[in-house]
């Protein structure tokens, strides 16, 4: 297996989810929070996931609904029926999630925590969801409430940077200093607190200059 990690934007993207229990509702749920086109079949499909805004089939998958989706997800738990999507995704060159199996599948959903626009996503490969779930947890635990004005703050900076600081690694020391700072405090910087840091650079620039 060779995974890489990477973010996409799902609204509207169409998926098909093979089955209608627990693991399917919990897959759609987390396709639907972000917008996507979600197909379900299944000759039975429980209540909460019928609820969802997703069109539902009831029987059983077919290799044909693999075409045109951009994700296809197995949840029946049936041996024949991932077989089939398998096959049919390799086929299609379409992404497979076997919800049961996931050394089956090529592609794995993480766990994950947002904050406003900052993703934390943890996988371990389907080797243990528990841990996976408590690195997320963890990592989670250190990201401020108040992330958005922070990046919102980081953001601003950036052009002040490049306007102050001609040398890249420099401007990658102030801005890392920053960060640092804002993140101490769970809150963007004040101007005063910001012009303080560009003085601490400057001077610390100076004297390396001269060490030179």
């Amino acid at each position: 297996m060779s995974f890489y990690p990477i973010l996409l934007d799902w609204q509207g993207v169409p998926c098909l989810i093979a089955g209608g229990g627990a693991i399917a509702l919990h897959k759609a749920e987390l396709l639907c929070a972000h917008g996507a086109d979600v197909t379900v079949a299944a000759p039975v499909v429980c209540p909460e996931l019928s609820a969802l805004p997703v069109t539902v089939h009831r029987r059983s998958v077919t290799a044909e609904d693999v075409i045109g989706k951009h994700l296809v997800i197995d949840a029946t738990g049936n041996e024949e029926a991932e077989q089939l999507l398998r096959d049919a995704c390799r086929v299609a060159h379409v992404p497979f999630n076997s919800a049961c199996r996931v050394g089956d599948g090529t592609a794995i959903f993480p766990a994950v925590h947002q904050t406003g626009r900052t993703v934390v996503a943890v996988s371990t490969l389907g080797a243990s969801p528990a841990a996976c779930t408590r690195l997320r947890d963890q990592l989670a635990a250190h990201v401020p409430e108040e992330m958005d004005e922070i990046l919102d703050g980081m953001a601003a900076l950036r052009p002040l940077s490049r306007a102050w600081f001609d040398d890249q690694p420099v401007r990658k020391r102030f801005l890392h200093r920053c960060l640092d700072e804002m993140l101490k405090n769970g809150r963007p910087l004040a101007p005063e607190e910001t012009e303080v840091l560009r003085q601490e650079i400057i001077k610390e620039n100076a004297t390396e200059e001269k060490g030179l």
